[in-house]
Formats: structure tokens, sequence, C-alpha cells
């Protein structure tokens, strides 16, 4: 997505030219040896941030038939990690994330026969990763990522005659690139944009639906996050 990519080079710019964030660590003791070592550690934040999705439900015997739609929400939740340094200005870490949203998807257009689907509500996202980093000072570095993720989705509908509803958990790939920047030894903001890709078997509501109504469900994501941390 060409929108969140922008919003990152624009935020990274914001960074470097803030005056805001050009204060010194003289009142925070002596400095670390190496950029590498201001970004090592454990760390632990909490984030914010726009979520969309991408929802994909199609019958398993009927592939022409499928219901798209992207939507648009908010993600919250934390993180905590812990990085070495490899080099003068290389890190290299872990992290482990939870998070939720209030994102959904509402098939309005529902009638008995169209997928059963009336909603799909995303749940809790659970992630565990790498992270590579490049501190160009003893403020800021840029980092790359690649976790598993783990989303829980709900989807409900009716097939007529009663309600139905089945919850699955969904797991993908996420890829992520970022900018952080200490204000001051210990507390950092990041700007970061995650793109995760899902993959669900087929569902058909716990079989109370015949087999012939079994569906599929295929997710994507895009998230820009702006997180507040502390590194200890």
């Amino acid at each position: 997505m060409k929108t969140p990519v922008a919003l990152l080079v624009c935020g990274t710019a914001l960074l470097f030219a803030s005056p805001a964030f050009a204060q010194d660590y003289d009142n925070d003791g002596p400095l670390p040896d190496t950029p590498a070592d201001v970004f090592s550690g454990p760390h632990i934040e909490l984030g914010v941030g726009l979520d969309h999705l991408g929802f994909k439900d199609y019958k398993d015997i009927d592939a022409t038939q499928t219901i798209n739609a992207h939507k648009t929400g908010l993600s919250y939740g934390g993180a905590i990690g812990y990085d070495f340094p490899l080099t003068e200005h290389i890190t290299l870490g872990a992290e482990f994330g939870v998070s939720t949203t209030t994102n959904k998807y509402t098939n309005s257009g529902l009638t008995k026969g169209n997928f059963n689907v009336a909603q799909v509500n995303a749940g809790h996202d659970i992630s565990f990763g790498a992270r590579l980093g490049y501190a160009f000072n003893m403020k800021t570095q840029v980092f790359a990522k690649l976790a598993y993720t783990n989303t829980h989705f709900g989807v409900s509908g009716t097939d007529g005659s009663e309600v139905l509803y089945e919850g699955i958990s969904a797991n993908g790939a996420r890829l992520g690139i970022g900018i952080e920047h200490h204000l001051t030894r210990a507390i950092y903001v990041k700007i970061e944009y995650d793109r995760s890709q899902y993959g669900s078997g087929p569902y058909n509501y716990v079989k109370t639906t015949p087999d012939a109504s079994t569906f599929v469900l295929r997710d994507s994501r895009d998230q820009l996050v702006t997180s507040i941390g502390l590194r200890f």
C-alpha cells in the first residue's frame, strides 16, 4: 500500500527534523559506547494505529462465488522484547506482541444461501518474531522485522432459520519496517508499518450446516502503528 509507506516516510522526516527531538543526554549520565548499545536490552511499549483488513470468503465447492471487502479500524496493544548489539550500528532482537482491533466486516446484502455469513469480527492478535535494526546515531534507528502471527476471527451468520457462529484461529506471517527514536535515554517513540497475510481452512459453523455449505476464509492486513516505549 502506497499510503502507509508515504506516512512512514513523512514520520521519519519529522523525527529527524523536529527540534523537540534534538535533546541531549547530558543529564542522563555517560553515553553508551556505541549507537547499537543505546538500542539494546529489554524494552516494553504500548501502541495504537490504523488497522486495514482485507476479507475474502468463498464457498469451497464454488470458487466463482466470493465475498471481497476491505475495512479499516483502530488497533491497540503492546509488545515486549530484547535486542542484542551485533556491531557498532546493528542490533538483532526478538519481540512478542499482543493487540486487538475494532475492525469488522458486515455483509449487509445477506440473504438465505448467500454464504451464510452476516459478519466477521477480528479479535485478538498474537505475534512473535525477530527484528534487525540499524542505528544511525545515539538516538535514531530503522528496523525491519519478520514474525509469526495468529489472529482470532468470529464469523456469524444464518441459514435462514437460526443464528450460526464459529470462531476461527488463523495463522499467518508478518513483515514490518519502522523507525525508532529516543526522547530520553530510556523513553522512545516508534512508527511502524506491518503487512500480514493469514490463511484459514474451511468452516461450516461446527457442522451445523451441510457439507455443501462449507466456506473458506482468507484475510490480509495492513497496519500503521505509533508506539511509546521504555528501554531498560
